[in-house]
């Protein structure tokens, strides 16, 4: 037994936060500066490569931690917090359905006190980018559950419990929100509410699926569909484009819907939605025990 292991030889938990906290943070540096050489300073080219290389490389790391810190050698994707078992589907669809709903509640009180500008961006030579916009999404919203709901989070859980975990991470998730075009306080804040919401989402299921699905539907509904800022970006605004005319307490302003009141309605009713939802959590992935550990016996099945 050491400071950075316990008995059965395993990273302790705290030390395997910091850890892979500190390579999150080294691989969002090493994505966004190849993805700034690679994009040619053409923003949508550069967001994709950066989104999906971010994602590839907390895999990559994860499951390096996991083999090192934890012993754990069989299903490290599943580890992480993505176990293909049944009822991962259902779990994702059912995320993503609530991203969108939430999306929508949100910015209906837009369309009834203040007003929807839209502008259509469409054109047949776009159509390749469409797909490509929704795989941007989509890793993009993997990559931060994976860092803020995914191995550091879980570590993190185990050290010092699930409240505070929830907390920390919460706190950094907005904190790091005032780096985005058009920060506020105020955004800040309510992504706080988004990060409570997510992370419950997981601890209600014990996966990443339902929070990954309700990350991406709502940043495909808002940045995507309704043609509006997400968290202060346009980049997802690709076929349709909004603007949100009104107060700012009702808009959020250039930031978008997240610095605004019903933003903050929107994700306190999430979070009360997703505390007394039915869920069902999923199966994981067995961890050895000291003793096997020793025998090299490593996960190899799924309980149930």
């Amino acid at each position: 037994m050491s400071r950075f292991r316990d008995n059965a030889d395993r990273l302790r938990p705290l030390w395997a936060f910091v850890f892979s906290l500190i390579l999150s943070a080294l691989a969002y540096w090493v994505s966004g500066n190849i993805a700034h050489e690679a994009g040619d300073q053409r923003p949508f080219r550069t967001e994709i490569i950066f989104r999906s290389l971010w994602a590839l490389l907390l895999f990559g790391i994860f499951a390096w931690m996991l083999t090192i810190g934890d012993h754990v050698e069989d299903h490290r994707i599943a580890a992480q917090g993505l176990p293909r078992v049944r009822g991962w589907l259902k779990q994702f669809v059912m995320g993503c359905a609530i991203g969108c709903i939430l999306t929508l509640v949100a910015v209906a009180p837009i369309h009834f006190l203040g007003r929807l500008r839209f502008s259509t961006l469409w054109t047949i030579h776009l159509l390749p980018n469409l797909g490509a916009t929704l795989l941007m999404l989509l890793v993009g919203a993997l990559a931060e559950e994976l860092v803020f709901r995914g191995y550091p989070f879980q570590h993190l859980e185990r050290g010092i419990g699930a409240a505070p975990a929830v907390i920390v991470f919460s706190v950094l998730y907005g904190l790091l929100h005032l780096l985005n075009p058009y920060a506020s306080l105020w955004g800040a804040c309510n992504s706080i509410l988004i990060g409570m919401l997510l992370s419950i989402a997981y601890l209600r299921t014990r996966a990443l699926w339902l929070p990954w699905g309700i990350h991406f539907g709502w940043n495909a509904a808002l940045g995507f569909g309704f043609g509006l800022p997400v968290s202060g970006f346009r980049v997802f605004n690709l076929w349709v484009y909004a603007d949100a005319l009104g107060p700012k307490w009702l808009t959020g302003g250039a930031y978008g819907i997240e610095a605004s009141v019903a933003g903050t309605v929107v994700f306190v009713l999430g979070i009360l939605l997703i505390w007394k939802l039915p869920l069902r959590v999923l199966p994981q992935p067995a961890r050895p025990e000291p003793a096997q550990a020793a025998l090299h016996d490593t996960v190899s099945s799924i309980q149930g």
